[in-house]
């Protein structure tokens, strides 16, 4: 069975900041458009068996089974609703940020 993809609205600017940067900023814009579609087919792939890839090995956030997927030098965030099979990409973050301290405060509940 397929799973809905939903991308939050922090994701798709995640992934639009990152575009811009890697083209702008490194001035690459073959890259950013190489790393764009890399996370575009990593998010799709999603649809079909979502909990092939780990859960995030940080005791809070594994506690609100928050799963990753590496995508070049960034990751993708994600949480498995299965009961209306639904994915919610939540954010698309530099592997090198403080990732967890952001996740912390933008995905679990206060």
């Amino acid at each position: 069975m397929n799973y809905k993809i939903h991308v939050s609205h922090a994701a798709e600017h995640d992934l639009h900041s990152a575009a811009n940067y890697i083209a702008h900023q490194l001035q690459n814009p073959l890259a950013a458009r190489r790393m764009l579609t890399n996370a575009l087919a990593s998010i799709d792939s999603l649809e079909t068996f979502p909990g092939r890839f780990p859960v995030i090995d940080e005791p809070l956030l594994a506690s609100h089974q928050l799963h990753f997927v590496p995508v070049q030098n960034y990751l993708l965030f994600y949480r498995i609703d299965s009961s209306t099979q639904t994915v919610h990409i939540l954010r698309f973050l530099y592997g090198h940020s403080d990732w967890q301290a952001i996740l912390r405060v933008d995905v679990l509940p206060t």
